[in-house]
């Protein structure tokens, strides 16, 4: 499964938007990428309830930050989660960390909106954020409430979640360190649950 889902017609919105022939304003491009993904979250719950994996391109993580890294003083990390909270919680989010510009050398890089390299720069710090819950989380990053900077930290679960792996290595090793993260979390999800039950974001 890929999000965005190009194919219905919020996600032709968000299409028109990545390829320039549309302006939103960024919290409203924002709900329409989190509108897309609940699109999904009824089949992608029933797939896990009958005991199918389900794996995603791309899921409310990307949203979240690709939004915030916008530097949208009015869209924080906070502000970006809440459209995603019910949404299936995975067991597992894999991040492909890999540096811009060894990124853009590997070519089909920089043709969209968010394909820019001061953006993917934030986007990978953003990453890193929530890898440690918002430990090291910026000023602008936090709602703001009176005149005080407030940090809620309210990433526990991003945490828990969220695996970075080294993408300058070689394919093998990748793809090495990808299974056995991901299985390892499957089998101590099936140790504590021992049944399909499908988690939300909280």
């Amino acid at each position: 499964m890929r999000f965005p889902d190009r194919s219905t017609p919020i996600g032709k919105m968000i299409d028109a938007y990545l390829k320039n022939t549309a302006d939103m304003d960024d919290h409203v491009i924002h709900l329409l990428f989190s509108a897309n993904r609940w699109e999904a979250a009824r089949t992608i719950t029933s797939l896990l309830e009958s005991g199918t994996s389900v794996l995603c391109d791309r899921y409310y993580y990307s949203g979240v930050v690709y939004s915030a890294a916008k530097k949208n003083p009015t869209l924080s990390l906070q502000w970006a989660r809440q459209p995603e909270l019910g949404l299936p919680r995975p067991d597992i989010v894999l991040f492909l960390d890999l540096d811009e510009n060894k990124a853009r050398e590997r070519g089909g890089w920089g043709d969209e909106v968010y394909e820019k390299a001061d953006m993917q720069k934030r986007v990978r710090e953003l990453f890193h954020v929530l890898s440690k819950g918002g430990e090291d989380i910026k000023d602008e990053d936090v709602e703001m409430e009176g005149n005080d900077s407030v940090k809620h930290r309210p990433f526990q679960q991003e945490q828990e979640d969220l695996e970075i792996i080294d993408a300058g290595a070689g394919i093998e090793e990748v793809s090495e360190e990808i299974w056995a993260k991901v299985l390892a979390r499957l089998e101590a999800r099936d140790k504590i649950s021992g049944d399909n039950k499908v988690r939300v974001v909280s």
